[in-house]
């Protein structure tokens, strides 16, 4: 029976830890990739764990048929986690005011039923006399150790990257029925084995059949609650995220979202501008040779497809940490003549990890296409420290600039590390040279600009008023004035104080008493320091 338990408490260890990875990627695509995300997950898990625990402890001590009680609980595991499928969906299209609360109710149950078995198989698998207990005990414990690691590893590095969200919880709950089925052989319980496959049997298949859909359920509720009318053209999943784009039935630019957070629009038409493009283009009025750039960030590609359309840009390096984007860009002609452009090398890779490995490397232009300040992670990408590298990447009279998305803090940070710093709109530009005045020949720049052979801008667009007009000929915002209009308290960010995804994060906005009392309390500690 050791074996046996071990191997229980193995891929209870597994099938636990594998899920508490499926139900952080859920919540953060649900909360749109807030920072608390991961923790509340953990916090409803350790929560759960421990409830479950004890339940376990309860039926350890009546005695009974463990293996039975085990075969039993792995059942209701299984049913609620293949339930998820087609629960999951209603929830988040309802998320207000039931659904996150339902969602966490679930994190929570899933968690408990799983460590149920942990003491369990500690019962079973040890040995209650003699001198060799605590080995036996830590024998047990040891193979849960090696299946709580490889959950993590096998389903957040494998699985979702080769299966979605969906087949990914099928896995997780078809693995628990199979595991239950196990459970009633060591005693002979073939009553509740034919019990276990007569509840999953249905289950299981209305699961699968819902994954028929090449849309999944959770994104197309999240699109009626937040975009409805529209339709979602898309999904692209791996283990970096969920890409899926959204047209709409009037032909306007196709929309696209990573983590259901707005990543830009498939578009590089520059009469309309619908996605503002007229910000990246600003350093080509600014720079007098712009040869060499490098773009962080490449997403739907827009803005690196947009540089390309000018001749004095003879090299482009992308770098992109989620290889999606790219089957978002070769899918769509507006921006998927970027891939086909020999000036373009695009690298799959972290962008900061990259600056690092390529301290050699110089550009006249470095683009940061950052996401919103407020998701998690996005410290890595506005700090202080990684404005620091960007800099030392800058040739002489180089220009780094991104969006701040409405961030004073970004701006904050960027004068602290840039002798020069320049806003235009909510884009910021730093550089080691003045660079506030336009070139002599910058209408002859964008008057250059071709994309697959057509201008870029139309005669319209140089007249007064018109948008090529505009870059050249619209000044920067006054220094006094930088950080008007953008989140108030400006603070430098930096790679310790997380600055923009907690103390001015999204979820501060949300829950403004919570955070009043956390802040009441760290005024409270650091007095108590002082004293």
């Amino acid at each position: 029976m050791v074996n046996y338990a071990a191997l229980l408490s193995l891929a209870v260890g597994f099938l636990s830890l594998s899920q508490e990875i499926i139900w952080v990627r859920i919540i953060s695509f649900i909360l749109q990739g807030i920072s608390q995300s991961f923790p509340l997950v953990l916090a409803c898990f350790l929560f759960g764990i421990a409830i479950g625990a004890a339940i376990g402890k309860r039926f350890c001590k009546t005695r009974e048929d463990l293996w039975r009680v085990a075969a039993l609980v792995l059942t209701l595991a299984a049913a609620i986690d293949l339930g998820l499928i087609l629960l999951l969906p209603l929830l988040v299209q309802h998320l207000k005011p039931f659904g996150l609360g339902g969602l966490l109710a679930l994190v929570i149950l899933t968690a408990l039923l799983k460590s149920i078995l942990f003491p369990i198989a500690h019962h079973i698998g040890s040995q209650q006399k003699g001198a060799f207990i605590g080995r036996s005990v830590a024998r047990v414990y040891f193979f849960n150790i090696i299946g709580s690691t490889l959950g993590p590893i096998v389903t957040g590095y494998i699985l979702l990257d080769y299966l979605t969200l969906e087949q990914c919880l099928l896995v997780v709950g078809m693995a628990t029925s199979l595991l239950a089925l196990a459970c009633s052989l060591p005693e002979r319980n073939f009553a509740v084995a034919l019990l276990s496959a007569t509840v999953l049997l249905p289950i299981g298949v209305m699961a699968r059949q819902s994954q028929a859909d090449t849309i999944p359920d959770i994104v197309r509720a999240t699109q009626k609650r937040l975009m409805a009318g529209k339709d979602i053209g898309e999904v692209i999943q791996n283990r970096h995220g969920i890409i899926h784009t959204v047209v709409s039935p009037d032909g306007e630019p196709t929309w696209t979202f990573g983590g259901n957070v707005y990543d830009g629009r498939l578009t590089v038409e520059m009469d309309q501008n619908v996605s503002r493009l007229d910000r990246a283009l600003v350093p080509l009025a600014v720079h007098p040779h712009p040869e060499r750039v490098l773009v962080i960030g490449l997403s739907t590609g827009a803005w690196a497809r947009i540089l390309t359309g000018s001749p004095r840009i003879k090299e482009m390096t992308a770098v992109e940490i989620n290889p999606g984007y790219l089957e978002v860009i070769d899918n769509h002609p507006e921006v998927a003549g970027l891939l086909a452009d020999p000036r373009v090398h695009i690298v799959i890779d972290d962008g900061r990890r990259w600056l690092k490995r390529h301290p050699d490397q110089g550009f006249d232009l470095i683009v940061l296409n950052t996401t919103f300040y407020w998701r998690a992670y996005s410290t890595n990408l506005l700090s202080r420290e990684f404005m620091e590298q960007v800099r030392k990447h800058l040739r002489p009279g180089g220009i780094a600039y991104f969006n701040t998305t409405g961030s004073g803090d970004v701006v904050a940070t960027a004068r602290q590390v840039f002798p020069f710093v320049e806003r235009r709109e909510n884009f910021v530009y730093g550089s080691d040279g003045d660079f506030s005045r336009a070139i002599d020949d910058a209408e002859q720049v964008l008057l250059e600009m071709r994309l697959d052979g057509k201008p870029v801008f139309s005669e319209a667009a140089f007249a007064p008023g018109g948008i090529a007009r505009n870059i050249i000929a619209t000044p920067f915002v006054p220094h006094a004035n930088q950080y008007l209009d953008l989140t108030p308290n400006p603070m430098v960010i930096t790679d310790q104080n997380l600055l923009t995804e907690h103390a001015h994060g999204r979820a501060r906005k949300k829950l403004p008493r919570l955070y009043g009392l956390v802040d009441q309390l760290r005024l409270f500690l650091d007095q108590g320091k002082q004293e």
